[in-house]
């Protein structure tokens, strides 16, 4: 009958979020996380100025010589950080702030508000860039913690590894580097894609129209 009061027509135009844009906003909340940790942790190092010394490490001991190396990397680029701190505190904060900024895009994301489409997309770029700019101030230092990291890896002792623990770090290093990097950048990326295909724009769009008629009704 006409009478019959009709559905809600938010509830018909309702549509899904697609899950590659789920799956892409969780990998950016945990990204965000991480760079968050990784930068809040070298400016506190650098705000206390107790900073690691690698030969202290390696007399520590207590671990497998691989494990060794890593603990010994992450002493070295500490260090090395540390004699740079005009340049690596600001730079650490920076990040530390770009990062909270990734954790609350992907959060609103996630929880379809109609305008954090725009917002993420814009702290997807801004990560991004001050990615490249991070990676270019800082290949001295990046050059400087590996060669002294490898130095420190030749005092560790282990006769029964059947790799030049020098080379070995040398290599993780190098490549850890690159990996990070390669994924500050491939992170976003892929990320932006996610917002930007017709799926996506069409769930923002329902979620605009929905959120408009909640706020029309009495």
């Amino acid at each position: 009958m006409d009478s019959e009061r009709p559905a809600p027509p938010t509830q018909e135009r309702r549509v899904h979020r697609p899950f590659y844009l789920v799956a892409a906003m969780v990998l950016v909340w945990i990204a965000g996380v991480e760079i968050f940790l990784d930068a809040a942790k070298i400016a506190t190092v650098l705000r206390s100025g107790a900073l690691p010394d690698v030969e202290t490490v390696v007399r520590a001991g207590g671990v497998d010589s691989y494990s060794l190396v890593g603990q010994v990397l992450m002493a070295a680029r500490l260090t090395v950080m540390g004699s740079v701190p005009h340049l690596a505190f600001p730079l650490a904060v920076a990040r530390a702030i770009l990062a909270c900024t990734l954790i609350f895009a992907s959060t609103t994301v996630l929880l379809g508000r109609p305008t954090a489409r725009v917002f993420a997309l814009q702290s997807l770029g801004a990560n991004a860039i001050f990615a490249i700019i991070e990676y270019a101030l800082l290949k001295q230092v990046r050059g400087t913690y590996i060669d002294m990291a490898a130095r420190g890896a030749a005092l560790i002792n282990d006769p029964t590894s059947s790799l030049s623990l020098p080379e070995f770090a040398h290599l993780i290093g190098y490549w850890l580097e690159r990996v990070i990097f390669a994924a500050r950048l491939g992170v976003p990326f892929a990320a932006a894609l996610a917002l930007t295909t017709q799926r996506t724009k069409v769930f923002f769009a329902e979620a605009a129209a929905a959120a408009e008629s909640a706020e029309e009704e009495p």
